[in-house]
């Protein structure tokens, strides 16, 4: 799927634009220009640097680091930054190693060595595209050799500071330095030239942390002994360093003129020793080092060269596996050790299986005796370490170690793997009383009885499975085998436990079983794979008698592709599937359409896996869709534990039993209710997925006039809730069950059931409706789901009201009507309730206003009444949230849309638009200003707002919530405005007519298209109200956008509209006084219009500012609100630039010197020195006490009172 979003074409489209971007950092990453323009660094006038700084490098790896998702996409230029990061490196090593520890200022903490940087950017190359393939691009001179050893122990060493200076490097180097400099150590170990001949005697590292003390012979080159002791102290290291000096000591000790030293001698034998050591010293990430090297030497070394070890070795592993020694301890404490171990003992195992040339064939034999049997069943045993690394190198080790051994031998561990896979397996017995199990027995009738998985170690089964998929994989299973590893893959791809949270823990079985499968199709021909008899597979039953293997795997695979829970396991069984198709024509009913069905990208969204994919796949042949309609039924379907994949299972199954007959349903439907017979009161979602499969059915059988096949069908499944599914009160109430679930799925099947009936007849004598038994259970389900407040069961609860109604009678309906709507309403002086769990009552009650529409009669009129004032009762602000905006819901969609709109009810709806209630929460009252925002446009599309007044008002209000702070309620007032733009002007579309999205209305074009609403007279103020708080309180981006376009509309004002705006913005002061959310937000964007110049036309205008500056003084009267204050100080210093208030405004500033708070007195004192430029203003701490600061206030008035005639204008 192209997505817009997809993460990989994103970084497709940018990848050029990156790489241009990284090409040119990392030219000016490596080189300065030459002063003088001498040549260097083979470019003309640039020359290699010294150092780096900090944020380059951290810039660089972030413009890498998105390669990570397609590697791929960096190798077309890694011949072109490689080989410049190589040669900068070479330089440095070359010509300025000294410069390392060079000293610099305190003041240059983020300046490190060229070095340090480009190992940051090699090691992030590494871990992008590999090291195998980044060693390509090193150096691999030998004459680099004896330099690079000098540099790493130099640079390593801990070197004290020079006295008021600090080292570039802030000490030795960091991990990934060592870690590229081993590797590329190890890339130089490929010279051909004997290491004796380009040697030098160095330093060595005799550091305490020395792990390694090697008696090697005379003849040692000095270069490989420091390379020896380099690596012996990183292969403890805890970090990358351990693997890249594990690489560089096997290359080392491999070398032909090491061994002829005797180093890979004297290296294996201190290896064995140091293991054997009793130390506790040691950590666990020396042993894991040491083991590593053991591997590596084992793994790539001649055969001849290492049998002499072979034996020693493999005891060491059974005495660190089998004695409580520390080594055991530290080993078996790591998963990493313990796969090392694995990856020793395959190697060892592999090894003896190809001992040849001095050893003899006996010899041979006698060393696979001695161990094969230990190695093999050691493994056995780690199949079911709890570790995922664990099981992944033991099923690989034990598939590798069986493709080497004799075709017997083979065929015995593929037997004890199957065999293995029977173990703790219980057969189950199911029957209508429940289900008894007993023990696993080879002769048992797959078709009376279901095996019973909950036993088994899930951990256990994935290693097995796993192991299984490796060797089919390898070809190792016989083709007389086939039947057992089939059997066993099918299992495993329906393999399904819970942890004791509830949480499903057998997906690594599933993928593992999905590999197997595509193994298998890629490995065994089509003849192979027909011959096995699909009878001897125990789960092909379940597929619907399948004419081949093929079609079994081909059934299995479908539908662990359309319904599991897993999106990985979704995409591995289509993968599996492709590949039986392509690799095996002809062999499976309808495979090209299938395979385009059931696509790779399609099954990645659930939702559309089980709705669309698994729907298509069932109508391509009765196979597939009875293996779908199974899946759905089980575990996968109904029985999952998300709520949601019930609801689309659900769908699906109601889609499927009526895509064929009407007695293919009946059949279906026959299915469903003994399932539900069989339940417990306990399988709360198996029953909540089943009834509303139920539901689905009927609803599907409705639109396709399955209903009416029978008389009586109806009328059977009216009785659901008194002969197969009772529910009890505790059920449908008790918090331990779940009754959210039931309600939900009871009140969908009642609501299917009464659209089923309303269609079964032209009018109500005609139509199948229940019995008065039926129906009172049916009331009481629905009555005590009215209880729930869950957002998805109020909606069903609410639907099934509206639809039940038609089976009613009007007395029934005005009954129900007066019950539900006794706790809504208030009673006496007393208040209405405000708990909010009348949720379901109150969605109720708009549904089934439809229903009092005709004819018109006292008890309808009094009954839609009585809806009326329920709903508004559960407007009022007393009332809780939630309850507000499920009336304002229910008003908009059943009495609104039933053309009913009376003036308590625009009342009540214009003050929920004023809604601003806040909590712990923030402004829920937002909540319900979005729902009376769309109240008001259901009103406005259907023309109820005749008169003209409320509807300005309405409108008026709008607007101002359209340019408000919140983006989620501006986009939603725009859309409004925008449908019913022609009620606001001549224009019956606004200039920008797209809706776009949310972010549209932070721009400033949509400012602007707002602010012009101002020439509306009966909008301006309710206008400004909003505008300013986007302009005075919204977030950076909103004030910008929203001052741009209030400053660019206001000074198109003559002199007389500027005057008219001032007055409007002191109306909208004046007003809210007492309202701070609107009142200081007001005053920071007339402070904002001061400072950008915008009243500068009218600063003599007497009348304006006055009053402004009356309410500025009301304003902050006694308040002890900073922001507030800090605006009033903001309001003052524009209003001084005006002469007539320059006097009024510097006393005020002065008497607010002396402010309770230090931050109103430093800003009062910044507006003194804009409009007075007085110095000494700034040389007083304004923090301190207004004890202290008393003398200086005296003196400042006094010195601004003698210059006051004199004193200038201010500037801004």
């Amino acid at each position: 799927m192209d997505a817009p979003d997809d993460r990989d074409l994103t970084l497709q489209r940018a990848s050029a634009d990156l790489l241009a971007e990284i090409s040119t950092s990392l030219h000016r990453f490596l080189c300065i220009t030459s002063k003088d323009g001498r040549l260097n660094d083979q470019t003309r006038g640039r020359i290699a640097r010294k150092s780096v700084r900090e944020h380059n490098i951290t810039h660089l790896v972030k413009l890498l680091e998105p390669f990570q998702e397609w590697p791929q996409l960096l190798d077309p230029r890694l011949s072109s930054f490689l080989p410049s990061l190589n040669a900068a490196f070479i330089d440095y090593l070359w010509n300025h190693r000294s410069h390392y520890f060079a000293p610099r200022r305190r003041d240059a903490t983020d300046v490190v060595p060229l070095p340090r940087g480009i190992c940051k950017i090699l090691y992030t190359f590494c871990k992008i595209r590999g090291e195998k393939v980044i060693c390509q691009f090193l150096s691999n001179e030998p004459k680099y050799l004896d330099s690079m050893l000098d540099a790493f122990h130099t640079w390593n060493q801990v070197d004290e500071n020079p006295p008021g200076q600090i080292a570039i490097a802030h000490g030795p180097m960091v991990w990934e330095e060592r870690y590229i400099m081993l590797l590329w150590l190890s890339h130089l170990m490929l010279t051909p030239f004997p290491l004796v001949t380009i040697s030098s005697n160095g330093p060595t590292d005799d550091s305490p942390a020395t792990v390694l003390h090697i008696s090697s012979s005379p003849g040692t080159p000095a270069v490989a002994r420091r390379i020896a002791q380099i690596c012996a102290c990183h292969l403890s290291a805890a970090s990358r360093e351990r693997e890249a000096a594990r690489r560089l000591l096997v290359r080392l000790a491999l070398r032909p003129d090491m061994r002829e030293c005797g180093l890979l001698e004297s290296l294996i034998r201190w290896s064995i020793s140091f293991l054997r050591d009793k130390n506790l010293s040691n950590t666990i990430y020396a042993y894991i080092g040491i083991l590593s090297f053991l591997n590596g030497v084992v793994a790539s070394a001649a055969t001849d060269l290492i049998v002499p070890f072979l034996i020693p070795l493999f005891k060491l592993i059974q005495d660190i596996s089998m004695q409580e020694s520390a080594v055991f301890v530290a080993v078996f404490s790591s998963a990493l050790g313990r796969r090392l171990l694995i990856k020793l003992l395959r190697s060892i195992t592999l090894q003896a299986r190809q001992t040849d040339g001095p050893a003899s064939p006996s010899h041979s034999m006698a060393l696979m005796d001695t161990f094969l049997d230990d190695v093999v069943d050691q493994l056995l045993t780690l199949l079911a370490d709890k570790d995922t690394p664990v099981r992944y190198a033991a099923s690989k080790a034990l598939s590798i170690i069986a493709t080497k051994l004799e075709p017997a031998l083979t065929a015995e561990i593929v037997g004890a793997i199957i065999g293995s896979l029977d173990e703790d397996v219980f057969w189950e017995e199911v029957s209508l009383k429940g289900t008894s199990s007993q023990p696993n027995t080879n002769n048992v009738n797959s078709s009376a009885l279901k095996r019973n998985l909950t036993a088994v170690n899930p951990l256990r089964w994935q290693g097995l499975i796993l192991t299984l998929s490796h060797l089919i994989y390898r070809r190792a299973p016989s083709p007389e085998d086939l039947p057992g590893v089939l059997n066993a893959l099918v299992i495993a791809l329906s393999f399904e436990q819970r942890s004791s949270v509830g949480t499903s823990i057998g997906a690594s079985v599933r993928d593992a079983a999905c590999f197997g499968i595509w193994a298998l199709a890629r490995r065994y021909t089509s003849d192979e794979l027909l011959a096995v008899d699909p009878s001897t597979v125990h789960s092909a039953a379940d597929c619907g008698h399948a004419s081949s293997i093929l079609q079994v795997l081909s059934n299995e695979t479908v539908v662990a592709a359309t319904l599991d829970v897993s999106g990985n396991i979704r995409r591995g069984a289509s993968a599996a599937l492709q590949e039986m198709i392509g690799r095996h024509p002809d062999t499976i009913k309808e495979g090209i359409p299938l395979v385009q069905t059931v696509d790779y990208h399609a099954v990645a969204a659930r939702s559309r896996a089980i709705l669309e994919v698994a729907v298509g796949a069932s109508g391509l042949d009765e196979s597939y869709r009875h293996a779908i309609l199974h899946g759905l039924l089980q575990w996968r379907g109904l029985g999952s534990p998300d709520a949601q994949t019930r609801r689309f299972a659900a769908s699906a199954i109601g889609i499927l039993a009526t895509s064929r007959t009407a007695s293919e349903m009946e059949t279906t439907l026959s299915q469903v209710q003994e399932l539900l017979r069989g339940l417990h009161t306990r399988e709360i979602e198996k029953r909540h997925g089943l009834l509303l499969s139920l539901a689905a059915i009927i609803n599907e059988a409705t639109k396709k006039g399955f209903h009416k096949h029978r008389s009586g069908f109806l009328a059977e499944l009216w009785d659901v809730f008194r002969s197969t599914c009772p529910l009890s009160q505790t059920e449908l109430t008790s918090f331990t069950l779940r009754p959210d679930l039931t309600g939900e799925a009871a009140c969908a099947l009642i609501s299917a059931l009464s659209l089923a009936s309303v269609a079964s007849g032209s009018s109500p004598s005609r139509m199948q409706l229940p019995s008065d038994q039926a129906l009172t259970s049916c009331l009481d389900i629905l009555n005590l789901s009215l209880l729930r407040t869950e957002e998805h069961t109020v909606e069903v609860v609410s639907e099934t009201a509206a639809n039940l109604f038609e089976t009613l009678n009007l007395e029934q309906r005005i009954s129900l009507i007066e019950k539900w709507a006794a706790p809504l309403l208030v009673n006496g002086l007393k208040e209405p309730r405000s708990s909010g769990k009348f949720i379901a009552n109150i969605a109720a009650l708009g549904a089934v206003f439809q229903h009092f529409l005709s004819p018109i009669t006292p008890e309808i009129v009094r009954s839609r009444q009585l809806i009326i004032d329920a709903l508004l009762c559960q407007m009022k602000p007393t009332i809780n949230i939630s309850s507000r905006v499920a009336a304002i819901k229910s008003l908009s969609s059943g009495i609104l849309s039933c053309d009913i709109l009376t003036t308590e009810i625009t009342e009540i709806l214009l003050l929920c638009l004023n809604d601003y209630t806040t909590d712990r929460r923030g402004d829920i009252g937002s909540l319900v200003r979005l729902e009376a925002i769309d109240a008001i446009g259901v009103a406005l599309s259907r023309q109820l707002l005749c008169d003209v007044e409320p509807r300005r008002s309405v409108l008026a209000k709008i607007c101002g919530l359209a340019v408000e702070r919140l983006d989620k309620i501006r986009f939603r007032a725009w859309t409004c405005l925008h449908d019913h733009w022609a009620l606001l002007t001549e224009v019956e579309t606004p200039s920008t007519h797209s809706l776009q999205d949310v972010h549209f209305t932070s721009s400033s074009i949509y400012f602007d298209q707002m602010i012009s609403l101002y020439s509306l007279g009966y909008l301006r103020v309710s206008l400004l109200e909003g505008y300013v708080s986007a302009a005075g309180a919204g977030s950076d981006s909103l004030l910008r956008s929203s001052r741009f376009a209030l400053v660019s509309y206001a000074e198109q004002f003559s002199t007389k509209d500027l005057i008219q705006f001032c007055d409007h913005l002191s109306t909208v002061i004046g007003q809210n006084l007492s309202n701070d959310r609107i009142l200081v937000p007001a005053l920071l964007v007339v402070g904002f219009l001061f400072d950008a110049g915008v009243f500068e036309p009218i600063r003599e205008a007497e009348h304006c500012w006055r009053n402004l500056f009356v309410l500025v003084q009301q304003s902050h009267y006694k308040s002890g609100n900073i922001h507030k204050l800090e605006a009033a100080v903001k309001v003052y210093t524009g209003l001084a630039r005006t002469n007539i208030l320059r006097a009024n405004v510097i006393g005020r500033l002065c008497g607010m010197l002396l402010h309770s708070f230090p931050s109103i007195r430093k800003a009062a004192a910044v507006g003194l020195f804009i409009i007075t430029d007085l110095q000494k203003l700034r040389s007083i701490n304004w923090s301190d006490s207004t004890k202290t600061l008393k003398t200086h206030v005296q003196d400042i008035r006094q010195h601004l009172e003698r210059n006051a005639p004199t004193c200038g204008t201010g500037s801004g």
